[in-house]
């Protein structure tokens, strides 16, 4: 990696600590951004400097966050790594995330008197309809210029 390259890299090892993740899975999506073809977690570990088994684990946050993706290495069991370009695919998995965190603040505010809490809940109901209706709302603009650049 050139220095441009790895400022990218470690400033969005930075960012995603904001978001509460390892500042690894951040550097590990941003080379994975950069990466022309899938890579194995060995490749992860050797340009990045870091331990395999944190680059697996963090692999593994990104699958499940969504902004990733894994393919079988063709005759071995080894995984191949790549970014997820598919902004759909990326905030379904948020939105799915979301979901059960407001379906778990619904199970506490069932048990509990307060109506701050169902007053939260219905917000973040709110909210979730929101950022579905707008997401839903860029994919048709997207798709539209789309339409537009291939005539």
């Amino acid at each position: 990696m050139n220095v441009t390259q790895r400022h990218f890299v470690d400033d969005m090892g930075q960012q995603m600590v904001s978001w509460g993740l390892a500042r690894t899975t951040g550097r590990i999506y941003a080379y994975l951004l950069l990466q022309s073809a899938p890579v194995s977690l060995d490749q992860i570990a050797r340009d990045l400097q870091v331990a395999k088994s944190g680059a697996s684990v963090s692999t593994r946050h990104l699958l499940g966050f969504g902004l990733a993706r894994s393919s079988g290495e063709v005759g071995t069991r080894r995984l191949r790594y790549a970014a997820n370009y598919d902004l759909e695919t990326v905030l379904a998995a948020r939105t799915k995330q979301l979901q059960d965190f407001i379906d778990r603040l619904q199970e506490g505010a069932a048990s509990e008197p307060k109506r701050q809490m169902r007053h939260m809940t219905a917000a973040l109901e709110a909210a979730m309809a929101e950022i579905a209706r707008a997401a839903r709302h860029g994919d048709a603009l997207a798709r539209r210029g789309e339409k537009g650049k291939r005539t």
